[in-house]
């Protein structure tokens, strides 16, 4: 069965702890999506490499506390990945044989996958998982290309997942803003990008800093470009919102997604 792809804004180690309305929607999404995988395969905002990297090639990939500076319970936080060397090799021989060749790196696996992958299966995930690394190197054009490469491991049973941030602009976080409530520039840039999404303007959606308080919502790529990877998987169905949410009144916790077939 060909599987959608999802666009996950990972939010913050402290959801461990601390539910919300996007940790809810997480975790119904677990009970929702296809348990017919192969494979899930993520784009996280928390690894870039100067060359396209997969990790997630052995038995049981550890995972990494890479936060700093956060109560010391999270650090406590467990999960139990699941990875396969011969899947994992197939994957890198698709993506060759597609012009992109790929490291297999033993990695552990990132916050920006654990996190959420933990709400959505908290025994631990169906299949196994692998991450792909972002290219420090590439601009935002490349990484939707990239996305469009990994079309096809959707009709072999992968499920496409970029892990980012909507909006991430952490210097401007107002810890008093409740729930749900957003500033007034965040909110005039993502409904700059839902316009683009919605029109399918995939060259304004790659020039992120050109839309209204593009660079004030992205003060640097990396939590954006995971998007443009979903984004690319997606194919000509594009993505569709399926969860709104703001915390600390400028990130956008939202979730994208295509439908599973075209």
């Amino acid at each position: 069965m060909r599987q959608p792809v999802w666009f996950l804004s990972h939010g913050a180690p402290t959801f461990l702890t601390e539910p919300n309305r996007t940790t809810a929607f997480w975790s119904a999404l677990g009970t929702a999506l296809p348990t017919d995988l192969r494979a899930v395969l993520c784009v996280s905002a928390h690894w870039e490499s100067p060359q396209p990297a997969l990790s997630g090639a052995v038995r049981q990939p550890a995972i990494q506390h890479d936060f700093y500076g956060f109560p010391a319970p999270l650090y406590a936080q467990t999960w139990p990945a699941r990875g396969d060397a011969v899947i994992g090799a197939w994957l890198r021989e698709e993506l060759a044989v597609r012009g992109v060749p790929v490291a297999a790196v033993e990695r552990p696996l990132d916050h920006g996958l654990w996190v959420p992958f933990k709400f959505m299966w908290p025994a631990g995930p169906p299949c196994p998982v692998f991450q792909l690394s972002l290219s420090a190197r590439e601009d935002p054009a490349w990484h939707l290309r990239l996305g469009v490469v990994l079309t096809p491991l959707r009709a072999a049973g992968v499920l496409i997942v970029g892990s980012g941030g909507i909006t991430h602009n952490l210097r401007e976080i107002d810890w008093r803003a409740g729930e749900g409530q957003a500033a007034t520039w965040a909110t005039a840039f993502m409904t700059a990008l839902e316009q683009a999404l919605q029109r399918q303007d995939v060259d304004a959606l790659c020039r992120p800093w050109d839309l209204p308080y593009g660079r004030r919502a992205h003060p640097s790529l990396e939590h954006y470009l995971p998007f443009l990877v979903a984004l690319g998987a997606a194919g000509a169905q594009g993505m569709t919102p399926r969860h709104r949410n703001w915390l600390f009144g400028t990130l956008a916790l939202h979730a994208y997604a295509s439908d599973a077939s075209d």
